[in-house]
């Protein structure tokens, strides 16, 4: 449980208390209670990509279906406003995306020291 919160409040995946994010596109280097160093290498937010999709995806579907349900419009349509509205939330996917990642990169590979 401790866990998700930390995920959820964008804590750092060793302590769970020190912020990942410092302000609203710029991330810490470092975490600064612990210490641990958020990217690992070159390279590394690559798989935030993939974290990136699988919260995107159903986000803009619940998008799609709600602005359908409301409007009755045509799918062309239904399709252009949900997009837009999936626009709007995308810098928080793209924040998100990050945080899960580095959290399922610690379950997997804890860097330790």
């Amino acid at each position: 449980m401790r866990r998700l919160t930390a995920v959820v409040a964008g804590r750092c995946p060793r302590c769970l208390d020190g912020r990942i994010w410092r302000g609203l596109f710029s991330m810490n280097e470092v975490c600064p209670v612990c210490g641990l160093r958020f990217e690992r290498e070159p390279g590394y937010w690559t798989g935030a990509m993939v974290a990136s999709y699988a919260l995107g995806v159903p986000i803009l579907v619940v998008l799609i279906f709600l602005v359908w349900l409301v409007t009755r419009w045509d799918v062309t349509f239904v399709l252009a406003v949900a997009d837009g509205l999936f626009i709007l939330v995308a810098p928080l996917v793209w924040r998100y995306s990050r945080i899960v990642w580095l959290h399922l990169d610690w379950l997997v590979d804890p860097v330790r020291g």
